[in-house]
């Protein structure tokens, strides 16, 4: 989000009444919770192949094995 689209609902918030503020205080909180507790499954990078990946890595690199690349894209 942009700082002019931010400050442009914290204008629009400022007009709201008390009895706005705390509904939107209580969406925001449950959305948050849900955003929150989210499973780590659904992260890629938390995969049980890419912790292998990353596993395998630092291991190389522990032994001196470590070969500098540039990053790559995944598309």
């Amino acid at each position: 989000m942009s700082d002019m689209a931010f400050n442009a609902v914290l204008n629009d918030v400022d007009s709201f009444s008390y009895n706005q503020c705390v509904l939107l205080l209580a969406r925001l909180t449950k959305a948050l919770q849900n955003w929150t507790s989210k499973d780590s499954s659904d992260d890629l990078f938390y995969s049980k192949s890419n912790i292998e990946h990353l596993e395998r890595g630092i291991k190389a690199l522990n032994e001196g094995k470590g070969v500098e690349h540039e990053l790559i894209e995944v598309v």
